[in-house]
């Protein structure tokens, strides 16, 4: 699922020119216009560089791991999350470091490096709880629930994912509520509880189409898919997975685009379609292997090698 943001750029800069860069790059970040949003980021980075300015410069890094996240580079991400995060510290703004770290648990994450996952959230929530950001304690519940949830700990996640929902629900968060709810429909899914998770990933996708939030419009659909194909539902699992992939491609999410593509070869490879299903994991395998998701590109090698098998 996609974590909102964990609370304002930590502010006191001289540098308004970079500011205003920062700000522009992080209104088309949120509109989807990564390319946009990259080039203003590194004129700003530049200006705040060049001026000495430590605090635009970590804002300005912290926003461009947020760009190169959400494009699935994650690399990249971790650079520059780490840059930020060092810069913070050094400075002592602990909000600015926090949200760094946050940045890298959920970097870490899709990276399936788990360890360093949860001690990068667990060391925001303590930040955030120290400073008073309820926000952002609720974001790294969420993002831990979410490695709990990978590691298939489903008590913890749904404790976790718990503890977050009571924290956005007081806070009024519409985003953090539907991201919760994304995240147990998925819980659920994996437990064989088939209503409770279409029950949770359908109100997700209502709050995330309702906000406009494409990314977790997307990741609801996603999940709804493998939902109805766990029932063999076909006709709802493809159209879930198709209006997924439609906004994944859009957005130029890559992982996404990879995760529905794998969904849509196991629905045909079910029906039997393997011609189908063959060209669906193809696809998927060359996506993974540009994103460096090795272990994702073998598993795509293995289903081909099943699709000729049968």
């Amino acid at each position: 699922p996609s974590t909102p943001p964990s609370g304002a750029n930590p502010s006191g800069s001289k540098e308004p020119s970079a500011n205003l860069l920062c700000e522009m790059g992080q209104m088309n970040l949120k509109g989807g216009n990564y390319a946009n949003a990259a080039l203003l980021l590194q004129q700003a980075l530049s200006l705040a560089t060049s001026a000495g300015n430590q605090t635009a410069t970590a804002s300005a890094l912290h926003l461009q791991g947020d760009c190169y996240r959400a494009q699935s580079k994650y690399a990249q991400a971790e650079a520059s999350y780490t840059q930020a995060q060092e810069i913070f510290a050094r400075i002592g703004a602990d909000l600015g470091r926090a949200n760094a770290l946050d940045g890298l648990g959920e970097v870490y994450r899709e990276l399936s490096r788990y360890t360093e996952a949860e001690e990068s959230f667990i060391r925001a929530h303590e930040i955030y709880a120290r400073i008073g950001r309820k926000l952002g304690r609720a974001n790294t519940l969420l993002g831990l629930g979410c490695v709990y949830h990978r590691q298939s700990k489903y008590t913890e996640a749904e404790e976790s994912y718990t503890r977050a929902q009571q924290i956005y629900a007081r806070i009024g968060s519409d985003v953090g509520q539907a991201n919760v709810l994304d995240g147990l429909g998925e819980v659920y899914h994996e437990q064989s509880k088939y209503i409770e998770a279409e029950e949770s990933l359908s109100r997700a996708h209502e709050i995330q189409t309702r906000i406009g939030n494409d990314l977790g419009r997307a990741n609801a659909l996603d999940g709804l898919g493998d939902v109805y194909r766990a029932q063999s539902k076909y006709a709802e699992a493809e159209e879930s997975y198709i209006r997924a992939q439609e906004i994944y491609a859009r957005i130029g999410n890559g992982l996404g685009r990879a995760n529905t593509l794998c969904g849509i070869g196991h629905l045909r490879r079910e029906q039997g379609r393997n011609v189908g299903a063959l060209s669906h994991y193809t696809r998927a395998r060359e996506l993974y292997i540009h994103l460096g998701r090795t272990e994702n590109a073998e598993d795509c090698l293995d289903w081909i090698a099943q699709c000729g098998s049968n």
